[in-house]
């Protein structure tokens, strides 16, 4: 049975998507308390606990449940075999005015993740423009938080990470599984909310979403994964047992050579910009089939690209905003297709 956050809090602003009429609603807040007492009775100081609880259910309140608080056994499991540090020495070791390298110490993934993008703002509100990049950390949440970050600033943001489940996509025409679900999010700010805000993964889907349906015993539609033989496939579980999952674009004749080419860039941004591990080599959260931590062992060293960009390094912000706003009214007034 799934379990949706049932949105209670009026300081979030946000609009609670539809559930499920099988999922069972829980209070936001609460469930938000709750994250925050788990992560600390595992050694989190108070306030890294908060920014961490923020990150999940914030992920739920948009939307993405897939990435919110069905996500918290993955990381107490990980934090409880110290594959995840509690208190990381998380620093700077290489900057430059607009840029910097983070080491997360393998530190909780949203409190890295935080760290990180802060520097990009900062930097950004000096120089412009601000681009860190990060290594040693481990599995985010979602992209998106990161990026919205930059938005009360004035500033657009970027998020991106190499972390997923790697191997779990081929380049394409190939067998050989290279890549993880490689998120990338944008996130610009407008005079009328909502802002604009894109979070996806360059995979057709995020793997949450796969487990999400295998949770519910539900076929997904073909295009999302490919079996061992290399057929589409229908069975979320179908990755699992030997199979892919597939770029944006899908298969080579439907343009799956673009998504590709977005994952390459993620990999190239997160992994081997910072140092952090690549491809196949950047571990996942949970295992293939099950809702477990992977077993102890080697670190995972996922690795991060955030940036924020100031607006008025380029014109009024007041201009920009508005010109957005009306891009939206234009776009909002095209005729709509039958079912949308």
């Amino acid at each position: 049975m799934a379990v949706s956050i049932l949105l209670r809090v009026v300081r979030r602003k946000a609009v609670p998507i539809q559930p499920d009429p099988d999922s069972v609603l829980v209070n936001a807040e609460r469930t938000e308390k709750f994250i925050v007492e788990v992560f600390k009775k595992l050694g989190l100081s108070e306030s890294n606990a908060k920014d961490a609880a923020e990150v999940l259910i914030m992920a739920d309140i948009y939307g993405v449940e897939s990435h919110g608080a069905p996500r918290l056994p993955n990381y107490v499991a990980r934090l409880k075999s110290e594959m995840i540090k509690s208190n990381p020495d998380i620093r700077v070791v290489h900057e430059l005015p607009s840029t910097a390298l983070v080491d997360g110490d393998q530190g909780l993934g949203m409190v890295v993740g935080r760290r990180a993008m802060e520097v990009a703002i900062n930097k950004a509100r000096n120089t412009g423009a601000g681009f860190v990049s990060v290594k040693n950390s481990t599995h985010y949440g979602i992209a998106g938080f990161y990026a919205r970050m930059a938005l009360e600033h004035d500033m657009i943001g970027f998020s991106m990470t190499n972390v997923g489940s790697g191997g779990d996509t081929p380049p394409t025409g190939g067998k050989t599984g290279f890549f993880g679900t490689n998120p990338i999010a944008v996130a610009a700010p407008t005079k009328t909310p909502p802002a604009f805000v894109m979070d996806f993964a360059t995979t057709v889907v995020a793997f949450g979403k796969l487990q999400i349906a295998m949770r519910r015993n539900q076929e997904i539609p073909l295009g999302w994964v490919m079996d061992a033989d290399g057929n589409p496939s229908s069975n979320p579980a179908a990755r699992a047992d030997g199979g892919y999952m597939l770029p944006i674009g899908g298969l080579k004749d439907t343009g799956g050579h673009k998504g590709y080419g977005f994952m390459l860039l993620v990999d190239i941004l997160t992994g081997i910009l910072s140092g952090a591990a690549v491809g196949a080599t950047a571990s996942k959260l949970v295992d293939s089939d099950t809702e477990r931590a992977r077993p102890a062992g080697a670190a995972q060293n996922t690795g991060y690209f955030f940036g924020a960009l100031r607006i008025d390094g380029f014109r009024p912000v007041e201009e920009f905003k508005e010109e957005m706003d009306e891009m939206f009214r234009v776009i909002r007034s095209s005729e709509k297709l039958p079912g949308w």
